[in-house]
């Protein structure tokens, strides 16, 4: 008799269950997703790329009741250009956001992270969106979506509401949406500013890693050479993507020249909150951190 392979025991369990009670839906537009959400919001398992989300269930998938499939509905697929922001379906896959010219234009440092994501399949599932609600510290879109501004538009059956994305996210994976709330898009302001930006990721190897840390960089430019405005976020050291407030006030109405790099590092440093993990020790976190800041702020000196 053949011997049964060693991994049957990892596969998905799928025997005894009654098809019957479940139930699989692929709403084509915004009315026919809200009307599902109305009916199953409690008992709903939300699907867009699936790239955490299968991973995540790979031994319980026969225990989700409901899934709710994100992937025909084309108007959360779409990218649209204003003269004072650009709005981001949260379907929008990283694939699509690392070859687009108009988002390395106007955004680059997220068309970089977009193409740190994983592996090209990754990136042809994984969507923008996935990675804002799983809401991993360690998501590399969430670091450089916070310092462009940018807002969340949240929907349900009783409306929408806009949020800013620094308020998103509460804690490794959490994040403030509700029963029966879906992430429609992501929007994005533009002003008539100058922009110098720098992205850097760290992990253990160079491709196909979850980041140990990750540093996101944006500073305006006024007309007089002073930086008007700055940004500078974490990722993967902290519960959440971090915000170093007191770096930015620091390197405010300074001319490039004039930032106190060693400073500004130091900071930056002091103020993450890491913790020891198989990625990395907290140790190693901030040494990092104060490499990368050291590195980024160098980057965009000599842009």
């Amino acid at each position: 008799m053949k011997k049964q392979s060693e991994n049957v025991k990892d596969r998905p369990r799928t025997s005894g269950r009654d098809f019957k009670q479940y139930k699989y839906f692929r709403p084509k537009s915004k009315e026919e997703l809200i009307r599902i959400i109305n009916d199953f919001q409690k008992d709903l398992t939300i699907i867009a790329g699936g790239t955490d989300l299968l991973v995540a269930n790979y031994q319980k998938l026969y225990e989700i009741k409901n899934w709710l499939d994100l992937n025909l509905l084309n108007e959360f697929k779409n990218i649209k250009m204003f003269d004072d922001k650009v709005e981001i379906g949260s379907m929008v896959t990283h694939q699509r956001l690392s070859k687009l010219d108009q988002i390395k234009e106007l955004f680059p440092v997220l068309h970089q992270a977009a193409a740190d994501v994983g592996s090209p399949q990754i990136r042809s599932r994984g969507t923008i969106g996935g990675n804002i609600v799983t809401s991993s510290p360690a998501g590399d879109l969430l670091p450089p979506l916070l310092i462009y501004d940018a807002q969340l538009k949240i929907i349900s059956g009783e409306g929408s509401r806009v949020v800013d994305a620094n308020e998103f996210f509460t804690g490794p994976k959490k994040n403030i949406l509700k029963e029966g709330e879906i992430l429609e898009k992501i929007i994005i302001p533009l002003k008539e500013e100058v922009y110098r930006g720098a992205w850097i990721k760290v992990g253990k190897r160079k491709a196909l890693i979850i980041s140990s840390i990750s540093l996101a960089l944006n500073l305006s430019i006024d007309r007089s050479n002073l930086i008007k405005k700055a940004r500078i976020c974490i990722g993967s050291a902290a519960p959440v993507p971090l915000r170093i407030k007191t770096a930015e006030q620091a390197i405010l109405k300074k001319e490039l020249t004039e930032i106190n790099i060693e400073e500004i590092a130091q900071i930056v440093s002091e103020e993450i909150s890491p913790i020891d993990d198989i990625r990395g020790t907290a140790k190693y976190r901030r040494q990092v951190a104060l490499n990368i800041t050291r590195k980024a702020l160098s980057e965009v000196t000599n842009q």
